[in-house]
Order: C-alpha cells, then structure tokens, then sequence
C-alpha cells in the first residue's frame, strides 16, 4: 500500500508540474518581469538588511537599493546603445575584411585540394543592422513596460523583507527554506559576480591591445553571459574571436580564444573555492538541463533564470518529506 501511495503522490506531483509549465510557458511573457524581480529581490535583500542593521529606515533602504538597481540599468543601456551605434559606423570596414579573409580561406582550402566556393553573407539593405526607428520605438515600448513592472514588483517584495523575519517566530520551517535557498543563491552569484567581473576587464584589455573595435563591449559581453553556467563564455566569445579573425587572421582568433579561456580559468581558482555545483548543491547534468528547460518555457530570460529557479524548485522539493528524494537526485554526486 505504501508503494501505491508514493506511486500517486509523484503522479500527482508530475501532473502539478506538467500544469504549471505549461501555464507559466504560454504566460511568459508576463510571468518574466516578475521573476526578474523576484530574483533581484532576493540579491538585494542583504543590502537592504545591512543598511537596517546601521539604523537606516525601511523604506529608505529599499529606495537607495532600487535606485541602484535604476541608475545601472539606465548606464547599461547607454553603454551599450553608444557601443553598437560605434559597431554599426564599423560594419562597411568589417565587410570588406570579411571578403578578405574569405577568398583567403578558399585559397587554403584549394591548396589543400577543398574546391569551396564560399561566399559571404548578404549585407542588409542599407549596409547596417541597426533596425528602423518603428521597430527601435516599439521595443523600447515593451522594455520600459516590464522595466516599470520589475521595478515595482521589486519595491514591494523588499518591503515584505521585514514581515518574513517577524514572521520566522511562526513559520520557522518555512522561513529557514527561503533563508538558506537566498544564501546559497547570493553565495554563487556573489563569486561568480568577482570571477566574471575579473574576467571581463582582463579580457577587454586583450582586445584593446588587440585593437579589436568596442573591446568593452565584447567584455561587458563576457561578464554578463558567463553568468549562464557553461553555455554563456562560449556564446560571449564568438564575436571577439570572429573580429579578430576579419582584423588579424587565424593567428589572431586563436590569441583571443586562448586568452579568453586561460582568463577564465585563472578567475574561477581565484574568485570560486568550490566548484559551481558544490556551492549551489545542484549536478552540473542537472544545472546544464535547467538551462535548455527554462529558455524554452521562459524564452531568453530563462537563459540567466534557471540557476535561480532550480535551486528554488529544489528548496520547495526538499521541504516535504515525500519529495526530499527528489531534491537528492538533484545534488551533485559525492
């Protein structure tokens, strides 16, 4: 009987799942803005009670986290809408380098008896890929809207800090969930903040030596994707090494690919102690899958999300004794 009572309650525990996914997939879209703010929530959380602890109102601590939180994002936006207007002046040059290095790769190739008759890719019509200013227009519509909504969303949970701890008198059990999952959460991010930080500016200082064109974008590019466990470097690197192939040939991508790779590992010995999964209780299988499952329920934002998000199931797993098992399978192996 005990058998057939496990046997129901996963069944049950599945259909939950199967409900839920497709639910928050088909609601992605507005589902994302508020795990976003969700999980900045919980990032700020430690400020917010560091800036209590020195006699700092409530209320004052969430407005300078927030506007914080505001003032980088609008520096963001700058930064990256001044690089890619420089990119966009760069793109007749690169095209041109680009038939260069191309007929070269076909002579190569020919040598070694290859007949490829390779051929560069169309240009857009107007020879940029800044999009016309309706399209900018309408995503800039759609961004400030979720932006507002994160932001929103976020005043109010860091509001609600205060009522979780009084409320740990009661609810100890619930509360030592939300408590260690947010630890174990803001420890990972806070490493994997230094070590990619680390690597994005020693990285940007190779391609400015390299003479790469908006070598700080490609290491703002770096810093922020690396926070995609073990798919987000690679995707990060791809254009560095490919304007380093156009500007310098195959010499120069593998500089910048060696580089890249050599930085990187230097920064996670210095920055992270223990691997990513030790530190998360999660198997690299498992955070690997939970990088493809939540893109395709959540789209991109999944991509910097499924960290969070697993570990978050993972907590919920572990606080009922029926599906504690579940969260075991979900740790790394001894």
């Amino acid at each position: 009987m005990t058998g057939d009572a496990d046997l129901s309650s996963l069944a049950h525990l599945i259909i939950i799942v199967a409900v839920l996914t497709a639910g928050v997939h088909l609601a992605a879209a507005l589902v994302n803005p508020v795990l976003v703010a969700f999980v900045l929530s919980i990032f700020a959380t430690p400020v917010v009670h560091r800036l209590e602890a020195k006699g700092v109102p409530g209320w004052v601590a969430v407005l300078v986290c927030i506007g914080g939180i505001v003032g980088v994002s609008l520096a963001l936006i700058a930064f990256l809408s001044t690089s890619v207007i420089q990119l966009d002046r760069a793109v007749p040059a690169y095209q041109d380098l680009l038939k260069t290095q191309t007929a070269g790769l076909q002579a190569v190739l020919a040598g070694w008896g290859i007949d490829l008759n390779l051929q560069p890719p169309a240009s857009p019509g107007d020879g940029t890929f800044v999009p016309p200013l309706e399209t900018i227009l309408a995503g800039l519509t759609v961004l400030v809207i979720d932006f507002l909504v994160i932001i929103i969303v976020t005043v109010f949970m860091l509001l609600e800090v205060s009522g979780i701890t009084e409320e740990k008198k009661t609810e100890a059990s619930v509360v030592d969930h939300l408590i260690r999952f947010g630890e174990n959460l803001n420890g990972y991010v806070a490493a994997k903040f230094r070590a990619s930080l680390a690597t994005g500016f020693v990285t940007s200082a190779l391609f400015l030596a390299l003479g790469i064109e908006t070598p700080f974008l490609w290491g703002l590019l770096i810093f922020l994707l690396s926070f995609i466990p073990f798919l987000g470097l690679p995707i990060a690197s791809v254009p560095p090494i490919g304007l380093a192939w156009l500007q310098h040939g195959l010499g120069g991508a593998l500089v910048v690919l060696v580089g890249i790779a050599v930085v990187d590992v230097v920064a996670r010995k210095v920055f992270i102690a223990d691997p990513a999964e030790r530190r998360l209780g999660l198997s690299p299988l498992v955070i690997v899958l939970s990088v493809f499952f939540w893109t395709w329920v959540l789209g991109v934002p999944g991509l910097f999300l499924a960290v969070p998000l697993t570990l978050m199931a993972k907590a919920a797993l572990e606080f009922s004794e029926e599906t504690r098992w579940i969260a075991g399978l979900l740790g790394p192996a001894e």
